[in-house]
Order: structure tokens, then C-alpha cells, then sequence
């Protein structure tokens, strides 16, 4: 079996969402494959100015090859089976499609999306329940929410949650120093990580921040926002400004996996407040990491977070204050949520990822194009 995978959303230095879920993937396969299945790394022709960030396996089984599904279509010849790990589909004739569904959050949620990408959006998904062969969801959630909207899919969805990279673990206290001296950090820290935009429901957490700084005892308390800014993320700029909130909010913008784990092994507590997280890959690496984890009722979110974080409702500032303060005074309840955090997460890892992807791959090959 020969598979290719569309892998042009790794060609960038900055890989957040999807493009770390690609990579990790990639990276265990060779863990999965039997000797005489290969794999061809699809990169569309207009990725080829971003080649130097072009992911590349040190196995002989897998290879590179270029597509371009424009005027003129084409692609590596032999393919047996394609994967769209960002939901679209590389259009190769006659060839069996697996696609991962991630969230339809832009559908879902109203006001975090132009009309045009959310028409571009309902589309991709037309396309992708018409001819996919096996549809990857990354979590229960994210299957329900599609089904909802295309029940053509039904019976040729499959959930295969995230996996969680070993190098999320605690870090030493120099290690954590340098990460808070580097981004300017100087007090205790509330931390979020994810993208600065309007899909991500930072509002609420702002207000639970501001509420808390007004108290004496965490006069001291900085909040960490470490993302970069995308659609809807400005108004969350301009709010900090107009609070005055300049010295006590922090934008390290985009962190690498060089750095994140003792980013958060530095948190007081970590809050995921989004509406309609896909999966909310940061909780379990927040986890893994010893923090102490808050989550929105919504989404995703609960259901990964398997039990072991403080849940709350997404737009209740009131009550998110509220699990903050109990996590900052640091009692029996808090230790009770990094050990249930640190059982929880050990329970997820990527080799599990890619080994049921590749099953999904040798379904789809047996079932072939869909009629």
C-alpha cells in the first residue's frame, strides 16, 4: 500500500492546531507501518517557496513528491490510498480519501467568521462527506457537530483523538526562570495557550483577570496570553489597552515546544475558555506538565479533560474568578487536579494516533471510492 498524505500545512516555522497534529503524526508512523506500506509527503506547488520547512522523515519507506490540483492536475503516480490531515481532500482520480475533521467551530459559533471563509468552509465539508472514503474526527464532539450538519457521513466516521508528545513533562525551576525572565514575566501567572482570536472566547477570562487583580492578595498576578494573532485577536489587543492592563498582561506570541513545557510548569493555572474546542490539545499538555487546568462546559474541552480539571461555564467571568482563586490559594483541591491530570493525560499518546490512522488508511483502500 502506497499512501499519500497532504502535508502543505506543515510547510511554516509557526505550527500550531493542525500543523502540529500533521507533524506528530508523521513522526510516529514509521512505528505503525509494515515493511511494505510507503508513504509520499504531498506538498502542493505553491509550497515550494517555504521548502526549507518541508517535514521529512529519515525512513526509506516514505518519500516527498509535489501536486498541484489547479489548471493542471497531477500528483506522484501509484497512490493507493490519500489523506487530507486539514480536512481538504487532494483530488486524485479513481483513489480512496481519508480527511480529518478538526472542528466546524466557524460554522457553529457566530461571529468569529467571515462569510466567506464559512462559505468556503461548508463547501470543504460538502466535499469531504461526498467523497471521502473514511472521515478521521478528533473527538466525539467534532463528530456529533458533523454529523448534525451532513448526516450523508453516517457510517464512514471514526473518532481518533490527539496524542500527547513525551516532551511534556515538569520542568526544573532554572529552566522555568529563564522561560519567565525571556518573556518578561515577574509575578505569579495565569496562562492560556492557543491562538489570540475571537474563536478562542477570551473575553470572560480577561474580565475573571481583571476581577482577581483587584483583590489584595493578587495584586501581584500577570496573565499569560502565548499565541499568535489571528481574525478576532486585536479586539482582545485593544481591550488590554483600554484596561490599562499593559504591565500585567503578557503576549509572548507564538512558543515553541522548546519552551512551552516550562511555560506551563511556571503556571499558577491554565484556563481553556474556547466554545467549540475540536479536541483542546493544550489541556492535556498542561497537564502533563503538573498545571492546574480550567475548562470551559463546552466543546471538546470537558470531555478531554477526562475529569481532571475545574469546569465552568465558558461566558461566566463570576465563576471562573472563582476556580482561579481556589487554585491560587493552592489547596488539597488543586494537588487532587494535577494528580488526576498527570494519570489522565499519560493515557494519550501519538504512536496510538498514527497506529489508528494507518488502520483507517487500509480500511479505505478495502473499501475503495465511495459511490
Amino acid at each position: 500500500m502506497r499512501i499519500g498524505i497532504d502535508c502543505s500545512c506543515v510547510a511554516k516555522p509557526e505550527r500550531t492546531g493542525v500543523a502540529r497534529y500533521c507533524a506528530s503524526l508523521l513522526h510516529q508512523m514509521p512505528h505503525v507501518l509494515t515493511d511494505d506500506e510507503r508513504v509520499t509527503l504531498l506538498y502542493r506547488v505553491s509550497r515550494l517557496k517555504r521548502r526549507k520547512w518541508f517535514e521529512r522523515i529519515d525512513d526509506p519507506r516514505f518519500s516527498v513528491g509535489l501536486m498541484n490540483e489547479r489548471l493542471v492536475r497531477w500528483a506522484p503516480r501509484g497512490i493507493d490510498v490519500v489523506h487530507g490531515p486539514d480536512l481538504r481532500i487532494p483530488v486524485l482520480k479513481g483513489v480512496p480519501a481519508v480527511s480529518t475533521v478538526h472542528d466546524l467551530s466557524a460554522l457553529d459559533l457566530p461571529g468569529i467568521a467571515r462569510e466567506s471563509f464559512r462559505e468556503r468552509k461548508r463547501e470543504t465539508l460538502q466535499i469531504v462527506t461526498d467523497r471521502a472514503s473514511i472521515i478521521l474526527c478528533i473527538s466525539e464532539f467534532t463528530e456529533a457537530a458533523l454529523l448534525t450538519r451532513f448526516p450523508a457521513a453516517e457510517g464512514r466516521t471514526r473518532v481518533v483523538p490527539l496524542g500527547l508528545s513525551e516532551r511534556f513533562a515538569p520542568r526544573g525551576a532554572d529552566e522555568v526562570e529563564q522561560v519567565r525572565s525571556e518573556f518578561g514575566i515577574r509575578g505569579r501567572y495565569v496562562l492560556f495557550v492557543g491562538q489570540i482570536s475571537a474563536r478562542k472566547n477570551l473575553g470572560p477570562l480577561l474580565d475573571a483577570f481583571i476581577a482577581l487583580r483587584q483583590q489584595p492578595n493578587f495584586r501581584d498576578l500577570e496573565l499569560v496570553l502565548a499565541g499568535p494573532v489571528q481574525s478576532g485577536g486585536d479586539d482582545v489587543l485593544r481591550r488590554v489597552d483600554a484596561d490599562d492592563l499593559q504591565g500585567a498582561v503578557r503576549f509572548p506570541g507564538f512558543v515553541g515546544d522548546a519552551q512551552l513545557p516550562a511555560l506551563y510548569t511556571g503556571a499558577e493555572a491554565f484556563c481553556f475558555t474556547g466554545k467549540a474546542e475540536g479536541f483542546g490539545l493544550p489541556i492535556l499538555e498542561a497537564m502533563a506538565c503538573g498545571t492546574a487546568v480550567i475548562v470551559a462546559r463546552a466543546g471538546a474541552s470537558e470531555s478531554t479533560a477526562g475529569g481532571a480539571a475545574m469546569v465552568v461555564e465558558p461566558d461566566d467571568a463570576g465563576e471562573l474568578a472563582d476556580a482561579l482563586r481556589v487554585l491560587l490559594e493552592r489547596g488539597v483541591e488543586r494537588e487532587s487536579l494535577i494528580a488526576r491530570g498527570f494519570d489522565h493525560s499519560a493515557q494519550f499518546s501519538w504512536r496510538e494516533t498514527a497506529r489508528r490512522t494507518v488502520a483507517a488508511y487500509r480500511d479505505a483502500v478495502r473499501l475503495g471510492v465511495p459511490a
